[in-house]
């Protein structure tokens, strides 16, 4: 597989939110079956290498509806906020820009009706959480109630955090020092975090079908 880590420094960054284009996971289930403590756990990144370790090596994953809004499966599916499915090439994809970075663990996904005239979809993967990174220039970033440290601070009772304002032209500043090299991270806002990706990263899937799709674009500093 060819590295494309090192081709270009990272150019821009872009904060990613749910794409109704990739349609809505309506409900699925697990064979053997995974207690919701797990899922949570897995997508929250609780688990220690051992819980891990421990769950089946490759179980199923049925889908038990079509996926709202398109006929097909999609590359990337399931919730921003709870477990995230990748389809094959988009883990090859992430291989492929970071080695050994990311996590992932094979599941076999089947469907209860025909999806893409299929109920048997091959080897698709959940994805681990991705690196959390402390890379957000608070300052010089838009909140939801306004601009900079102060509203920040004000935001979440006094307690910091906040999000970030997903209004159109609003500004993301993030450290360049903390994201080179990196092409899908989790940038820590607070208590709180948005999947994150670089530019060469989302050129090579933008085609695609799936849930991800750029909220804001973030100024490098």
């Amino acid at each position: 597989m060819i590295n494309l880590a090192g081709r270009r420094p990272i150019k821009d960054a872009y904060v990613l939110r749910k794409s109704q284009v990739g349609g809505t996971l309506k409900g699925f289930h697990f064979d053997p079956e995974m207690p919701t403590s797990l899922q949570a756990g897995l997508s929250l990144d609780l688990l220690s290498a051992t819980e891990i370790d421990a769950l089946p090596l490759r179980p199923r994953l049925i889908v038990r509806s079509p996926f709202g809004g398109t006929t097909e499966i999609p590359a990337v599916f399931g919730s921003l906020t709870m477990l995230i499915f990748l389809a094959p090439r988009i883990r090859n994809l992430l291989e492929g820009l970071e080695p050994g970075v990311h996590r992932f663990l094979p599941i076999d996904l089947h469907s209860t009706v025909e999806i893409a005239g299929r109920t048997e979809h091959g080897e698709h993967y959940i994805l681990l959480p991705p690196p959390l990174v402390d890379c957000l220039v608070i300052a010089e970033t838009d909140f939801t109630k306004g601009y900079g440290i102060e509203v920040w601070m004000r935001g979440n009772g006094g307690k910091g955090g906040g999000t970030l304002s997903s209004t159109e032209g609003k500004r993301c500043t993030l450290r360049r020092s903390e994201i080179e090299g990196r092409h899908l991270w989790r940038t820590k806002v607070g208590e709180r975090f948005e999947y994150t990706c670089s530019d060469r990263f989302w050129e090579a899937v933008r085609d695609e079908v799936m849930i991800w799709a750029p909220r804001t674009r973030c100024i490098l500093k």
